[in-house]
């Protein structure tokens, strides 16, 4: 199964994320230096002094990217847009009001349970 496959599964979400960098990049003080990283399993920052596991060290610089890409709002979507509903809905919904507003009764819903 992949990845995107399982994440629709267990109502997941995937992001992809660039991972240049990231396993030179310290995530404590965020310099990138290649000189940090010592050996295929030790991670030392130049900077900061900092000693972590290379892979953890990575993985933490690769969750973050993660964590800042998925905060990005998606283009073309106002911040707290409702979803639209559904057509047949806002036609019914429209008919029912106005059928309503000419007989002075009270609206009908045409069936559609209201949510309060």
């Amino acid at each position: 199964m992949t990845s995107a496959r399982r994440a629709r599964y267990t109502g997941s979400h995937v992001i992809s994320v660039n991972p240049a960098y990231t396993g030179q990049r310290c995530s404590v003080c965020t310099v990138v230096d290649r000189r940090s990283r010592e050996s295929q399993a030790v991670f030392r920052c130049t900077s900061c002094d900092h000693t972590e596991h290379a892979d953890v060290n990575a993985a933490k610089n690769i969750l973050t990217a993660g964590r800042a890409e998925h905060a990005q709002p998606r283009p073309g979507v106002r911040v707290g847009a409702r979803k639209p509903r559904n057509r047949v809905g806002r036609k019914a919904n429209r008919q029912a009001t106005a059928s309503g507003a000419t007989a002075k009764t009270a609206p009908r819903t045409a069936g559609i349970p209201r949510l309060l």
